[in-house]
């Protein structure tokens, strides 16, 4: 074959299974994890070498906004530069390109419909295709690999840290010209019948959506005790632990400690002025709220229980938040909590019939390590250049291309742990960047993922996996 057709990948969209298509070969990059099945009529991906066993079901980890200096900086920080994260420890590696239909740089919705659903489509639209004008004009509509698992029986799952509603769970069940109409999307999200689908968002489910779901047969917990009480997989599971997006990470386990220890929320470290957590989130969420390794391990355990393939989303959303504030330290801790979810699935689920890829749908910020810091100060210190270049040092070893960070002086430490990060360009919200991202394989299948894809072929490896087919010679 020509080297221009072993490279091409061909995005989205159905094809005939009549037509006896060549099975998908296993793909991905970034952020995201997948745990697959085996193959369907979808794009084809050429592939090269013998196929793997064929796996059964499907589980799909994005870490929204995590590019790989998140990854390296996560490892460094938690355990020094000969560190490794779980994620590290997946064999197999490719590259994926981000871009939107119309933009070079993409937003979270693009993106992920761009992996759930098989095309590229602009930014702020969901599941629709490149007619589509965000907020303007719908364009056609497209059935996302959640969507087309549920109706071919499977157990569908979908667990973040964000609103259910927002752009990257939402991609996985709703069509819609505008991400920001969470309220309609809200509506999609009942009428998807998935089997659970956990993070926050309470404020978009009003009393009577909620009763409508009730009565589709949804059970409604908002905490994780109520999570966790639920042991049968034959409920549909709506969790909705917080009133907007989930508290970071670290303050839930502040909360959790605080609970524990019988205290109110009052002082609680990690929360500002009016006892609100990071984010908006109220005092009740950090201390109620499950974590994201929590999440997963129940709906894990819960999927598992079936004897039905299933397909599972899992989304480290609030690292791209951390990541918009620039705020370095709370993106390490973000992603590696969703590292250690990435673990538990690797820890439990079968290699020989699960595929686990992990991959984010862009990067967010332009996060730098920079310089030469001494081994023993750290990566959260600062740095003189040792080759006397001009400047005023020292500087700070970590920085972000964009973002609020600019209002410090360059050489001036941080106050404190969640102090924003210098940055280059001044924004009130870090802006995404237009890099590859990273994807990580592991189990069965995995050693079909090589070189650089599009993010659409994410869709055609997890259609593959989960219609049972080989990948392709």
């Amino acid at each position: 074959a020509s080297k221009e057709a072993s490279m091409a990948v061909i995005p989205g969209g159905r094809r005939s299974l009549s037509r006896g298509l060549a099975a998908l070969a296993f793909t991905a990059v970034g952020a995201v994890a997948v745990v697959c099945a085996a193959r369907t009529g979808a794009p084809a991906i050429p592939v090269s070498g013998r196929a793997g066993p064929t796996p059964r079901s499907a589980v799909l980890f994005i870490g929204d906004g995590m590019g790989q200096a998140y990854v390296t900086v996560t490892r460094v920080a938690r355990g020094g530069s000969g560190g490794r994260l779980r994620m590290d420890t997946l064999p197999y590696t490719a590259l994926c390109r981000t871009h939107s239909s119309d933009s070079p740089v993409t937003d979270s919705a693009a993106a992920a419909s761009a992996m759930a659903c098989g095309q590229k489509t602009a930014n702020g639209v969901l599941c629709e295709d490149a007619t589509a004008i965000y907020a303007k004009r719908d364009g056609r509509k497209l059935e996302s690999i959640a969507v087309w698992a549920k109706k071919n029986g499977m157990h569908v799952g979908l667990v973040t840290t964000t609103t259910v509603t927002h752009a990257t769970p939402a991609a996985f069940y709703a069509n819609h010209r505008d991400r920001e109409a969470e309220d309609e999307i809200a509506k999609q999200t009942i009428a998807s019948g998935f089997d659970l689908i956990l993070g926050g968002g309470r404020t978009f489910f009003a009393e009577d959506l909620r009763a409508e779901a009730r009565r589709q047969g949804w059970e409604i917990v908002e905490t994780a005790d109520e999570l966790r009480a639920i042991d049968d997989p034959g409920r549909h599971v709506l969790g909705l632990f917080a009133e907007r997006h989930l508290p970071y990470q670290p303050e839930i386990e502040a909360g959790h400690k605080q609970t524990e220890a019988g205290k109110t929320a009052e002082g609680m470290p990690g929360t500002a002025a009016g006892g609100l957590a990071r984010g908006g989130e109220g005092r009740d969420a950090t201390r109620t709220a499950p974590t994201l390794p929590e999440m997963t391990r129940w709906a894990v355990d819960i999927l598992k229980k079936s004897d039905r393939p299933f397909f599972l989303m899992v989304e480290g959303g609030r690292i791209d938040h951390a990541g918009h504030a620039n705020w370095a330290r709370t993106l390490v801790d973000e992603t590696a909590a969703f590292d250690e979810a990435i673990g538990y699935a690797i820890d439990t689920l079968d290699p020989k019939t699960t595929l686990v890829l992990v991959t984010a749908d862009h990067e967010t910020g332009g996060l730098a390590m920079n310089g030469y810091p001494d081994e023993k100060d750290g990566i959260w210190s600062l740095y003189r250049d040792p080759f006397g270049s001009k400047g005023d040092g020292p500087y700070p070893v970590i920085t972000f291309s964009s973002g609020p960070g600019t209002t410090r002086q360059k050489h001036e430490p941080p106050h404190g742990p969640d102090d924003p990060r210098p940055s280059g360009i001044a924004l009130e919200s870090a802006a995404h960047t237009g890099v590859d991202v990273t994807l990580y394989a592991w189990g069965a299948g995995a050693e079909q993922v090589h070189g650089t894809l599009e993010n659409t072929a994410i869709y055609s490896l997890l259609r593959g996996c989960l219609e049972g087919r080989p990948p392709a010679r």
